[in-house]
């Protein structure tokens, strides 16, 4: 009888699961599908179709090249983190643009776990070996977009925008704090987790038979010895300078394909100072985070770069066009080379390196 009770209400908490997941879809595609449709009332079809098909190839060129360089970065630093030569560089390579389109199309980056997903699936690397790093290489780039805004504010100046620099810098500089916090202090703060899980098994004996809690907790104890060791192996400031070459390229990408939607329309390169366009793009970035970022995160992707655009004192129409036309250019050019590399990664010739230890390297670098 207890065990019927169980079952029934496991299958409860399963449909009501599923009815919240529902729901929360619905929402996600229903704003953007809003915003889309408002975005587009907002200008012509016809301006935006010429936009899209009347790019200034130059840029449009150079954006593309540095756009596929952002990966080189992001190879380097996550094979630096990983530590081991069961995964080289050119197979890192394939595993990023693979992140990349999952990015790209899922909600809230959960796309991230693509990376650990792939790693493990092909690559038989340890789950806590993925997280670890995965989690590593996201706070590396947190703290090097954070720096970013500060710079570029104290270079525009928001102050002459509808925006006040002061608590925007405050707000960036709170959050620049609080990431570096966690970065140094990452084995410690997990432990804290860890600490609270064997807090709950002691209290909670049942917690013991329950497999998927076990596997969790076990995972995370090892993602922690894994942290451990990275930050024993003293390579951070590789880490470092390999993550501002991620961002910096990614930012300089959007610059070139902004400019290449805009130049048809009397746009030149003095007219676009790159610390503004940095702003509403990131700004558009930091909406892709958000639970709310729809599928492929049209809707409220270009509405947060319009948004800032239009703040930072560009036309209503042109901010739609510009956030529409380089959004979609980066999407195409994404998921592209997303398929390609699974289709690479998935076929029979594709041959992996055999190691026995897929432990993380202690040795320093």
């Amino acid at each position: 009888m207890a065990k019927i009770n169980t079952a029934n209400q496991n299958n409860k908490g399963h449909i009501r699961s599923i009815i919240l997941r529902t729901i929360n879809i619905v929402i996600v595609v229903g704003l953007g599908a809003f915003l889309v449709y408002y975005l587009l009332s907002q200008i012509k079809i016809q301006d935006l179709k010429t936009a899209f098909l009347g790019v200034y190839k130059p840029s449009l060129v150079i954006g593309l090249v540095l756009m596929f360089s952002i990966d080189f970065f992001k190879t380097y630093r996550q094979k630096l983190l990983i530590g081991t030569e069961q995964v080289r560089f050119a197979d890192m390579f394939l595993v990023s643009l693979i992140r990349n389109a999952f990015n790209m199309v899922l909600p809230a980056r959960t796309g991230e776990l693509s990376y650990v997903y792939v790693l493990k699936r092909k690559f038989k690397i340890p789950v806590e070996i993925g997280v670890s790093t995965l989690f590593i290489g996201l706070i590396f780039e947190i703290v090097i977009v954070f720096s970013m805004i500060i710079i570029s504010i104290i270079i525009v100046g928001l102050n002459k925008y509808t925006i006040s620099s002061t608590s925007v810098i405050l707000i960036a500089a709170a959050l620049l704090v609080v990431s570096l916090f966690v970065l140094f202090y990452l084995s410690k703060f997990v432990g804290l987790f860890i600490k609270f899980g064997n807090f709950l098994l002691k209290k909670i004996s049942k917690l013991k038979k329950n497999k998927v809690f076990m596997y969790v907790f076990e995972k995370l104890v090892e993602t922690n010895k894994n942290i451990e060791i990275i930050q024993k192996r003293k390579i951070y400031w590789k880490v470092y300078l390999a993550s501002v070459g991620t961002r910096v390229t990614k930012f300089t990408s959007f610059y070139f394909l902004i400019h290449a939607t805009l130049q048809p329309f009397g746009y030149s390169f003095s007219d676009l100072p790159y610390w503004v366009i940095f702003l509403a793009t990131v700004t558009a970035e930091i909406s892709a985070v958000l639970p709310t970022h729809a599928v492929a995160g049209f809707g409220t992707y270009e509405a947060s770069f319009a948004f800032a655009f239009v703040a930072l004192g560009f036309p209503k129409d042109l901010s739609i066009i510009a956030g529409f036309n380089y959004h979609i250019i980066n999407l195409l050019e994404t998921i592209v080379l997303g398929v390609i590399s699974v289709g690479i990664i998935a076929l029979p010739v594709y041959k992996i390196r055999e190691l026995k230890d897929h432990k993380i390297s202690e040795k320093k670098d």
